[in-house]
């Protein structure tokens, strides 16, 4: 345990107020705070932390962090930079639950598509080698014996690092994080060091908090030059992607890359795919080669296999284990997930909510023997207003049918978000249908669009216009089991709603 004089020692932070506490834990929550926690009272989007400082004094708080001096408390108020509130909590918490990173293998993701199946890969890889991992990512943070729903795909560090001391405890020896742009720019990963870091691609998204597509990389590149584990620290590349051979050749020798191009030093050859999964060759350094099956759809799996490979191989662990965990694991929720069982009527669900992202997923949809190919989606509200139209004409360009659809409309109408969609569309000259209008086994396809705001009619509709042989990707949504719809969440489940649909119809 550590007090807090030798907490602000340590970070160099002013202290206001008498006393020298021990700190045993530290939030940003008040409704969370215990005996002898610090108080992160930071400014957000809704509330501003200093509005709950008393309330978390009454609850126990032995200290309280903040940017402003002014603040009357009866405990000592530690004061950090406004600018770095984030990285200062982060840190704190590392000094506090004693540096877990240390005692844990630790595995960084980021990129913008790829990580949550690279995720379920690792852990498979590593639960096989006898690494008990635990697992921190967009879908949730679990580890034996517990499973927890995921707020933040990288969480502030106060949570970060008290879940990293929470899979530590459990008997874990690895973790895998997800670790996003807004994590890394605003410093909630500070204190953290990984063995691996793993970039997978880059593409547009999140321009509503980065300006540009350069400044998005370059807050991806902090996870390899700030928070790789000094002197042993290894950088895994795709460079397949323009922004990873980038990366790859500003990083040097710590890049290990991978992918299908001819110079990838984990490389893959001889893809083949169909409706039940993929297979290829994986060559890696020495000269051994070896023959990889996955129940995994698609050509964007298979990037994913050889990522995860890479990792693991960089991790040195044998062959053999890499080969088996990987035949065998089933992927993630929500990520080309099948639904139902009858594969006359393929019905897909997809987390893609990015141009890039759709555009990959719907052509390796279209690549399963897809007589004709569905696309269900939309995109978020109060997000990037640039990519709706880019979606719209990339899901038309694809798809033989789109039917556009609400999201998380936020607080947005969502019917605008649509039209903005729509604008895509208009470039390809495709024909606007009415839902209903379309008879599914009297229809050749060929191109066209419907809207459709309510995301479970959107759904049905596509069910309903399926005949043997069609493809259905419902896109944007992936794993999550709810919509957000004004400040509110609401349940709603795309792989329920389609099977539901699929029963009805006799298709399941």
């Amino acid at each position: 345990m550590v007090t807090l004089g030798c907490l602000a020692s340590q970070m160099k932070l002013e202290i206001r107020g008498s006393g020298d506490p021990e700190i045993s834990g530290i939030t940003d929550d008040s409704r969370n705070v215990a005996p002898g926690w610090i108080f992160a009272a930071q400014p957000g989007v809704r509330f501003n932390g200093r509005n709950f400082a008393a309330e978390a004094v009454a609850r126990g708080a032995a200290a309280v962090l903040l940017p402003e001096p002014d603040l009357e408390l009866a405990v000592p108020r530690l004061l950090a930079p406004k600018e770095r509130l984030h990285s200062i909590i982060a840190f704190a918490a590392s000094i506090i639950y004693g540096h877990p990173t240390d005692r844990l293998i630790t595995v960084g993701l980021t990129g913008t598509n790829g990580k949550t199946t690279v995720s379920y890969l690792m852990e498979a890889i590593l639960k096989r080698a006898g690494l008990k991992p635990g697992v921190m990512g967009t879908v949730n943070y679990r580890w034996p014996g517990e499973t927890r729903p995921a707020p933040n795909t990288t969480p502030e560090g106060s949570v970060l690092f008290g879940v990293l001391v929470a899979m530590y405890q459990a008997g874990c020896r690895s973790a895998i994080l997800e670790v996003s742009s807004h994590g890394l720019s605003l410093g909630r990963v500070a204190g953290l060091n990984f063995e691996v870091a793993l970039f997978t691609n880059l593409s547009r998204d999140h321009l509503d908090f980065h300006k540009d597509m350069d400044d998005y990389y370059k807050t991806k590149k902090l996870l390899f030059t700030r928070y790789l584990r000094p002197g042993v620290g290894r950088a895994v590349i795709n460079i397949d992607d323009k922004y990873g051979r980038r990366l790859a050749g500003e990083l040097g020798e710590r890049a290990l890359t991978y992918g299908f191009s001819e110079e990838a030093q984990v490389r893959g050859d001889d893809l083949r795919v169909d409706r039940n999964g993929l297979s290829l060759s994986i060559s890696v350094p020495g000269g051994k080669t070896w023959h990889q099956t996955s129940p995994l759809l698609g050509e964007v799996n298979a990037c994913n296999i050889l990522a995860a490979a890479a990792m693991a191989l960089s991790l040195r662990l044998a062959l053999e284990t890499i080969r088996e965990a990987l035949a065998l694991c089933p992927g993630a929720p929500g990520r080309l997930e099948k639904v139902g069982s009858n594969s006359d009527y393929l019905v897909l669900v997809d987390y893609a909510h990015t141009p890039d992202a759709l555009a990959k997923v719907l052509k390796t949809a279209g690549n399963l023997e897809a007589k004709r190919l569905f696309a269900v989606f939309g995109c978020g509200g109060d997000r990037d207003r640039g990519k709706r139209p880019l979606m719209g004409r990339l899901g038309g360009e694809i798809a033989d049918l789109c039917l556009l659809t609400s999201d998380n409309p936020r607080t947005e109408e969502p019917w605008g978000i649509l039209l903005e969609i729509e604008e895509g569309l208009k470039t390809l000259n495709l024909n606007r249908y009415e839902p209903g209008e379309l008879v599914g086994d009297g229809w050749p396809g060929g191109g066209g669009y419907l809207m459709i705001i309510d995301r479970q009619a959107a759904i049905t509709e596509a069910v309903r216009l399926m005949t043997p042989g069609d493809v259905l990707l419902i896109a944007g949504k992936g794993h999550e089991d709810y919509q957000i719809i004004g400040w509110g969440k609401k349940p709603f489940n795309d792989q329920q709603e389609a099977l539901a649909a699929l029963r009805k119809m006799g298709k399941d």
